[in-house]
């Protein structure tokens, strides 16, 4: 039996079990004598899995590949509101991505390397990490400080009109009359994973690749709405997090929310990686509803 540590990545967690696979079978001395080892994995979860291994599954690991033996796509389980053209890659490999240990409302804290601004401490929702493929509204007040880990993707909370009764019931019931699919992103559907009277976490899949971005809303005390919405994976989301928040927003604010719409205008360097990722990837539903459908962006001239 072994077990894993808990910060060790998936990659990590398969190259371990590979080895110590292969070096207990290299200790058997004939398969007559011991014809077949069992190993239990206890996961940080508390999952465990058990693998069986005899000298000719050792050589088949040898012959065939280890790694994708034991790193084979597991069968794709939707979430029940995805859309049904999701049954067309339900068998494909899956990239979900592992999930941020620390979201939920919790400390948080801002300014604090800032020449300009005071540190400032605060009950709230995790900040981003200067990737183009997140939006928060915890974020250091100044751009200037927030450019020096990358790029800006601060955007500012979600407040509820004055005569609204309850502003948190209208904005969970948005939520979740989401509709996978429009503007031909999450087709792999969403789930809600908590909810209490003050705060929701959903997660939305991708329709190919199953690639999970985390959503989260927090009610603060003056009644405005914390947000974030992340990609786990990737540098860019070719502008998947701010179609959904716009989506969102825009039902809210036909009952009197005001929120900021998220555009070019607003984060020019989010959109420059998006479209930029657009126009060089080569599948072309990553392009589909934009200005990169049917052509591509004009780019310089390297020749003499």
């Amino acid at each position: 039996e072994m077990h894993l540590p808990k910060n060790m990545g998936k990659i990590a967690r398969v190259l371990v079990i590979c080895a110590h696979l292969l070096s207990v079978s290299a200790f058997i001395p004939a398969p007559s004598l011991l014809a077949q080892r069992t190993i239990r994995v206890v996961q940080p979860s508390g999952l465990s899995s058990v693998y069986c291994l005899s000298e000719e599954r050792r050589k088949a690991l040898l012959q065939f590949g280890i790694l994708a033996t034991l790193t084979a796509a597991q069968p794709a389980t939707a979430f029940d509101n995805a859309i049904a053209e999701y049954s067309k890659f339900a068998k494909k490999p899956k990239r979900r991505g592992d999930a941020p240990k620390d979201l939920g409302v919790a400390p948080r804290s801002i300014n604090k390397n800032s020449l300009n601004a005071d540190p400032k401490n605060f009950a709230g929702l995790r900040g981003c990490d200067g990737k183009t493929n997140c939006f928060s509204t915890t974020g250091d007040d100044l751009m200037e400080d927030r450019i020096q880990t990358g790029q800006d993707t601060l955007i500012k909370t979600w407040v509820p009109p004055a005569d609204d009764a309850a502003p948190w019931a209208s904005l969970v019931a948005e939520v979740k009359a989401y509709t996978p699919g429009q503007g031909f992103i999450d087709g792999g559907g969403f789930k809600v994973s908590k909810e209490t009277e003050s705060y929701i976490y959903v997660q939305f899949e991708a329709l190919k690749k199953g690639y999970i971005d985390d959503v989260e809303f927090a009610l603060s005390k003056d009644s405005s709405v914390q947000v974030r919405s992340s990609s786990r994976v990737g540098a860019t989301d070719f502008g998947v997090n701010a179609k959904r928040l716009n989506y969102i927003a825009a039902g809210l604010r036909k009952k009197g929310w005001r929120i900021e719409d998220i555009t070019e205008k607003t984060h020019p360097d989010y959109f420059y990686a998006a479209t930029d990722a657009a126009d060089q990837t080569f599948d072309q539903d990553r392009r589909k509803g934009s200005e990169l459908q049917n052509a591509r962006l004009e780019r310089p001239s390297m020749g003499l």
